[in-house]
């Protein structure tokens, strides 16, 4: 039976099977993260994925980080963990029992501390994007001044939803 969704991440593959249930494989077909042990399973970034315990609303689910490996570097305890599967980020917000914080990626996996971060700090994230172009001809882009970055991202490319911002 064909599984459901498979993406790989250089040598590992993340893999939903057709019971539901998530897990990862490396290129020799090893399991790297049992099937089961995770409600779901992101890609990853940076040798990390998000991780979810639980089902139905994410709201009733907790959240952690995996490497590549499979070992849980960021508990899966937390109320929030935000998407940064290919956003070039050099860290994440989560949140747990109400309170926010930003986790950086280097002190999750040791080899990114040799590294530049792509981005000086994750509040500047869109001020240090460059891109123009895709959504030229846009009031998002070409009055308001966004990148092509940020309407991917804050308006999933929809440069008209610029005008639902409050």
């Amino acid at each position: 039976m064909k599984n459901l969704e498979e993406k790989t991440y250089g040598n590992l593959t993340v893999v939903e099977r057709p019971d539901y249930t998530w897990g990862v494989v490396g290129a020799q077909g090893e399991e790297i993260v049992p099937f089961g042990k995770y409600d779901w399973i992101d890609g990853f970034d940076q040798g990390l994925a998000r991780v979810k315990i639980g089902k139905g609303p994410a709201t009733n689910c907790k959240w952690g980080i995996i490497n590549e490996s499979g070992e849980e570097v960021l508990p899966a305890e937390y109320d929030e963990v935000w998407n940064f599967l290919d956003k070039g980020r050099s860290s994440t917000k989560v949140v747990k029992d109400g309170h926010e914080k930003q986790v950086q990626f280097s002190d999750l996996n040791p080899d990114l501390r040799d590294d530049e971060p792509q981005y000086q700090d994750d509040d500047n994230y869109y001020e240090n994007e460059q891109t123009y172009g895709e959504y030229a001809g846009t009031y998002a882009q070409d009055v308001a001044g966004y990148s092509d970055q940020a309407i991917s991202d804050a308006f999933d490319g929809d440069p008209d939803a610029y005008w639902n911002i409050d």
